[in-house]
């Protein structure tokens, strides 16, 4: 029997699963020098197998790059790694989620790339924003990833969208062995992120001082 499951307009192929990486919720600064806030920029190169927070933020971040390459050949992926999009498993093994990036299309660029690193528990949260490009053929579809067939459910009409996304990643050994995404839509391209001022310059100065 086919699975079915319902797949949302806020990218046709995201990410899965448990709870957030940087308990203290705070972006200002790295209290512990094991979780901290920085933004979306990296310094070491995919490839890498250590469990450092340079590693693991270089392989999250090439993640969100194929969103806007629609290309998922060059991520990280651990064989059984596994895929949640707002509580729905929307793909299982390396294959499917690389098949995926095909599906994301619609997605133009990102933006307002912060990054939450847990060192200690493997994990990195990032928050950002996607713009969006939804075409009518895009609507109310089914594609295949591996033997699965998944529903995409578009909710939306066609038009533009921001997106704003929280994905989290468990890497381990510099690859992804697991996705968790909760994901907003608003109408129109370009909105921001809703962070204040002071709290973009407290994660800026956080990320300088790395």
């Amino acid at each position: 029997m086919r699975q079915l499951a319902p797949k949302l307009i806020t990218v046709a192929a995201l990410a899965i699963s448990s709870p957030a990486c940087d308990r203290a919720g705070s972006a200002a600064a790295d209290q512990s020098g094991n979780r901290s806030a920085t933004t979306g920029q990296q310094s070491a190169a995919v490839g890498c197998t250590d469990n450092s927070r340079a590693c693991m933020e270089a392989v999250a971040r090439s993640y969100i790059d194929a969103l806007v390459s629609h290309d998922g050949s060059r991520i990280p992926l651990a064989p059984d790694v596994r895929r949640t999009e707002n509580a729905l498993t929307n793909a299982k093994g390396e294959a499917e989620v690389r098949e995926s990036f095909v599906r994301t299309t619609m997605v133009e660029s990102t933006s307002n790339i912060r990054f939450f690193t847990d060192v200690d528990q493997r994990q990195v949260v990032a928050f950002f924003l996607l713009n969006v490009d939804l075409k009518a053929q895009d609507a109310n579809s089914t594609t295949k990833a591996g033997n699965t067939e998944y529903k995409v459910a578009v909710t939306k009409p066609a038009g533009t969208y921001t997106v704003h996304e929280a994905e989290r990643f468990h890497i381990v050994d510099g690859k992804i062995r697991e996705i968790e995404i909760i994901a907003h839509v608003e109408d129109g391209k370009g909105q921001g992120s809703g962070w204040p001022v002071e709290r973009d310059a407290a994660v800026k100065k956080a990320g300088e001082r790395k």
